[in-house]
């Protein structure tokens, strides 16, 4: 059966990456060999991995994977789609609401190896520093 694929990214600490990573295979079968750590400063990692979900099936991100969102991926750039918009607005001067967004271009050489993202409706853009998870 073929199945549906979301990427998604996880605000955590050090501290807790091992619980993480071990609920997410208990519970996902998503193995550490398929999870991608960044730091994004002395305390705060993201880990971007995929789920591989039935087309029929449903999670709710909110539930079972706190401080988890759905991204999407360009080059090295993880965003979220409602951050995407906001960039948009932003760097387009653009009035907030009924705006068609697709017709925007973004230079994405700008944004290698970062994260946009929202923060309390706030644009952030996050520099993302790989590291092997060991």
């Amino acid at each position: 059966m073929q199945k549906k694929v979301i990427l998604l990214a996880t605000f955590t600490t050090h501290e807790y990456l091992e619980n993480f990573l071990y609920k997410l295979y208990k519970q996902f079968g998503v193995k550490k060999k398929s999870v991608f750590l960044f730091e994004i400063d002395n305390e705060e990692i993201i880990l971007t991995y995929r789920l591989f979900l039935n087309f029929d099936e449903k999670i709710n991100i909110r539930k079972e994977l706190p401080k988890t969102v759905q991204i999407h991926k360009k080059g090295t750039t993880f965003f979220t789609i409602n951050a995407l918009n906001k960039l948009i607005e932003t760097e387009y001067d653009l009035p907030k609401g009924n705006v068609n967004y697709s017709s925007y271009e973004i230079d994405w050489s700008k944004y290698e190896n970062t994260m946009i993202s929202l923060r309390n409706n706030n644009l952030e853009i996050l520099p993302l520093n790989k590291k092997i998870m060991e």
